[in-house]
Parts: structure tokens; C-alpha cells; sequence
């Protein structure tokens, strides 16, 4: 009997040990998971919105005000209509270039021999339109021989006009006066039509572009001015047309209303510019 409580003493404090470790360890566990913040997806978070801080086109007085952005009344791309090595390039990127100024100029030296060719031909047919014109007054030969050279005169007529008009088109010309903003090909490289070449702007005039809400819509008439004011000339009014007021909303339900504004001396407003536009409600 001695002998059993000899070994179970030992067997009981060793458990007691053990339990009070796992207790311990437990209570620890559930200490640290309450000092960690769990964020629940489901509990709704309060914001605060403070009304006086959202945006509003009015202004003080109640006068409507519009922030537009100017850009160019006409951009393109310049490409040449036929295939060809560009033989030389006669402007750069931030040339001003007038209406009719030739721009690019691409090989045409196959076309101008085969020109000379179509010439050739125009000179054997109408040699021979005039030879048998003569023999038929005559009635030395028939008729149908001065036809056929009459036909084939026209015929070499016709492409040699074609051919012309090839040549003409190997030198690329500017549409209208503006300012070149991008070269994008160089003197030795290939051009193809549909290849852009040379960006052209014309900021002569402007298109001055604003959103109008779909409330505010009416006070805006067709061919009517109003003054527009650019940011970087606070102190200069514009007077702009309306010459486009959108008929489909864009994605924050307002309206593009458009005017043409003429720029200022020495093109001074550049596209990509802003400016505003207020109008009185009240009245």
C-alpha cells in the first residue's frame, strides 16, 4: 500500500503541472485574440459628409459657372496617298506652315520615266491621227484606221493624265495654315498610305468645350455668344459661339456644350488650356 502511494503522488502533482500549463496557455490565447482588432464586413462604418465641401457650378451670387478645357478647331494627320521613299522632309515639329506649303516630298523618279514613255506614245498616235485624217479625206485608206488611232490618242491621253496625277501626289502639301506638333517620319524612311507622317493643328480658332447638367441645359442657345474667360488671361474676355450642344449625355449625366472662339494675337491660347464661363441665372 506504501508502495502504490509512493508512485501516485508523483503521477498526480505531474498532471496538476500539465493543467495548469494548458490553462495557462489557453487564457493567453484569449488574452492576444482580444487585443487584435477583427474587422467585421458586415457592421456599416459611419462617414461624416460635410455638405459645404461638395463641388458646385454655382458661385456665390447663384451665377452658373463652367470649367472648359480649349482645343484646336482642326487636327489631322498627314499620310501620303501612294507608296514611296521619302526624299526630303521640309518642316519640323513646331514649324508654322500656311495652306499649300509643300511638307514632304517622295521619290518620284520611276513615275516621271514613265511619263516620258505615255509622251512618247501621245506623239506616235497623233502622227498617226494626222496621217490618216489626210489619207481618209482621200478615201485612201478606211475609216476604221482613224478610229483606232483615234481611240488609242485618247486611250495615251488618259494615262498620261493618270501618271500626272501620281507625280502631283508624291509632294504632300499641307491642308490648311496651322502649326506641325509631331514629325513622326524622317528623310530615307518608307511611306504608305495610312502611315501618319506629320500632325497639323490650327489653333487660329478654338474649340472651347464644357459639360452642362442636364438642369442648367437651357440656358444655352444655338449661335448665341458668351463670354469665355481663360485661366492664363484672367483679365481678357472671349467672345464664343455655340456651335454644338450634345444631344446624349455623357457618364456624369451632363451635356457638351461647344464654342468657336477666336485666339489672340500671336496665337497666345494654346489647346489644352482651361477657361470658364459664367452665366447669371436670375434673370
Amino acid at each position: 500500500m506504501k508502495r502504490l502511494f509512493r508512485y501516485l503522488i508523483p503521477a498526480i502533482i505531474l498532471i496538476g503541472i500539465f493543467a495548469g500549463i494548458a490553462y495557462k496557455l489557453r487564457s493567453n490565447k484569449k488574452t492576444a485574440q482580444e487585443r487584435v482588432y477583427q474587422f467585421d464586413k458586415s457592421d456599416v462604418v459611419p462617414v461624416k459628409i460635410d455638405s459645404t465641401a461638395l463641388a458646385s457650378p454655382k458661385t456665390a451670387d447663384g451665377a452658373l459657372q463652367l470649367t472648359g478645357i480649349f482645343e484646336p478647331n482642326k487636327d489631322t494627320k498627314i499620310s501620303a496617298e501612294l507608296q514611296g521613299k521619302i526624299n526630303r522632309v521640309f518642316v519640323d515639329g513646331g514649324s508654322i506652315v500656311s495652306q499649300g506649303q509643300t511638307l514632304i516630298q517622295l521619290d518620284n523618279s520611276l513615275l516621271k520615266l514613265q511619263l516620258q514613255s505615255v509622251d512618247v506614245q501621245i506623239q506616235g498616235f497623233q502622227a498617226d491621227v494626222n496621217r490618216y485624217t489626210i489619207l481618209a479625206k482621200a478615201d485612201a485608206v478606211q475609216g476604221i484606221q482613224l478610229e483606232k488611232a483615234e481611240l488609242g490618242l485618247k486611250s495615251a491621253q488618259i494615262q498620261q493624265a493618270t501618271v500626272q496625277e501620281q507625280i502631283n501626289k508624291t509632294t504632300i502639301k499641307a491642308p490648311f495654315a496651322g502649326v506641325v506638333t509631331a514629325k513622326l517620319s524622317e528623310e530615307g524612311a518608307f511611306a504608305a498610305p495610312g502611315v501618319p507622317l506629320l500632325q497639323i493643328i490650327d489653333i487660329s480658332k478654338l474649340k472651347f468645350t464644357v459639360n452642362v447638367p442636364e438642369k442648367d441645359l437651357k440656358y444655352f442657345q444655338m449661335g448665341r455668344n458668351y463670354t469665355i474667360v481663360a485661366d492664363v488671361y484672367p483679365d481678357t474676355k472671349l467672345s464664343g459661339k455655340v456651335i454644338m450642344i450634345g444631344s446624349k449625355a455623357n457618364i456624369g449625366n451632363s451635356f457638351p456644350v461647344q464654342f468657336l472662339v477666336q485666339n489672340l494675337k500671336n496665337q497666345a491660347l494654346k489647346a489644352g488650356m482651361f477657361g470658364n464661363i459664367t452665366i447669371q441665372t436670375k434673370n
